[in-house]
């Protein structure tokens, strides 16, 4: 029986992993923040979901007049031009972290099944 220790579970860590249990090698995956690496993790996916919420934020603060939308807030009549939207970060933070975690555990499900 070969064994191999891989050491990282970024994309390169776990793609070697399936790789080597493809082969039939018995293969352990250290990693101390989850499969995924930095670009599950902390980097592109919380990014894009940040980017995709700005986005939303800016075509629904430019057209929601147009679409017949009516926003409740206790802009006075005299300043409403000038009334932004408003984003919760903190929802929009757990949602990051829920979709890196989900994308991750997707990975590590990926690693885990028997070949």
């Amino acid at each position: 029986m070969t064994r191999i220790v891989i050491i990282g579970g970024g994309p390169g860590g776990y793609e070697a992993a399936l790789v080597g249990a493809q082969l039939g090698a018995e293969v352990t995956v250290v990693d101390c923040d989850g499969l995924g690496g930095a670009s599950v993790l902390t980097d592109c996916v919380p990014s894009k979901t940040l980017i995709a919420t700005a986005e939303v934020m800016t075509t629904f603060d430019s057209s929601y007049e147009e679409l017949g939308i009516l926003v409740a807030d206790d802009t006075p009549p005299e300043e409403q031009s000038a009334r932004v939207v408003g984003v919760d970060l903190g929802k929009v933070n757990r949602r990051v972290k829920r979709l890196a975690l989900a994308q991750s555990h997707d990975i590590t499900a990926s690693v885990t099944r028997p070949v």
